[in-house]
This record gives structure tokens, C-alpha cells and sequence, in this order.
């Protein structure tokens, strides 16, 4: 009893000392985000971005916390923020589609439907299967017709 009680310990300490992935801190950070803990969920985005730089996943789910503490907020720092994360995205992957749709939701909803034009245009030459291309397809034009 003793003997299996001991390797049960010793399994239990390699399984918990194993390191953690950025992946694990990208998982564990949406699932704070959905439960609305915004600052434990960019802590968690912060520590899986350490562990993996070009992230396109990790700067995009930066960039979503970034927009819901400015929307709760309203400090525009979470907006700069929230617009150099999407950037981050798109520099380490240029065909990221939810990091184009996103800068380009960025800009389109601060009232930059111009600079928000060339990022949904990209996005759905990245993937004109989108299931919102009607919509981003409305939102280019109001943006070519200022």
C-alpha cells in the first residue's frame, strides 16, 4: 500500500512539473476571458507570448482582451494596445484572417472606415469562403465610398 501510494506521489509531482506551453497559457487565458476576467486572461496571454514570441493565435487573443478592457474602461491605451496586438498577429502571419478582420473591425469601429478597408479586403483574399464576407463586403464599400 505504501509502495503504491509512493509511485502514485512521484507520478503526480513529474506530471506537475512538467513546463507549461505556450499553448497552455493561450487555452487558460480564453478560458478567463469567457468567463470575463479580462486581466487574469491578458496575465495568461502575457506569460504564453514569453514562451512563444510569433504567436499570430497568441498577439490576435492579446489583442481581443486588449479591446474588452478598453470597452471597460474606455482608456485609450487598451485601444493602442489592442491595435499594435492585432499588428503583432499580422506581422508574424499575413494571411492570419481573424487578426485582419479584427484591426480592420478596430479601425472601422473607431470611425477609420478608410484604414479599415485594406484589412478586410486582404482577409477575404486570404478566405473568401468567410462565413461574414457579405458583411465585410458592405463594410468595404462604406469605407471606399468616404
Amino acid at each position: 500500500m505504501i509502495r503504491i501510494l509512493c509511485v502514485c506521489t512521484i507520478l503526480f509531482l513529474i506530471v506537475c512539473s512538467q513546463p507549461k506551453t505556450a499553448q497552455y497559457y493561450f487555452n487558460e487565458g480564453a478560458e478567463a476571458f469567457e468567463k470575463g476576467e479580462i486581466d487574469q486572461a491578458l496575465a495568461l496571454y502575457e506569460q504564453g507570448l514569453k514562451l512563444e514570441p510569433r504567436s499570430a493565435l497568441g498577439h490576435n487573443l492579446h489583442g481581443m482582451a486588449c479591446r474588452m478592457k478598453f470597452n471597460q474602461t474606455g482608456d485609450h491605451t487598451w485601444k493602442l494596445r489592442e491595435i499594435t496586438s492585432f499588428e503583432a498577429s499580422i506581422n508574424v502571419d499575413s494571411n492570419y484572417v481573424p487578426a485582419l478582420i479584427n484591426l480592420g473591425a478596430t479601425h472601422y469601429h473607431s470611425g477609420d472606415k478608410v484604414k479599415a478597408v485594406p484589412y478586410f479586403r486582404h482577409a477575404l483574399e486570404a478566405n473568401p469562403g468567410h462565413p461574414e464576407a457579405e458583411m465585410i463586403q458592405r463594410m468595404i464599400a462604406e469605407g471606399e465610398a468616404e
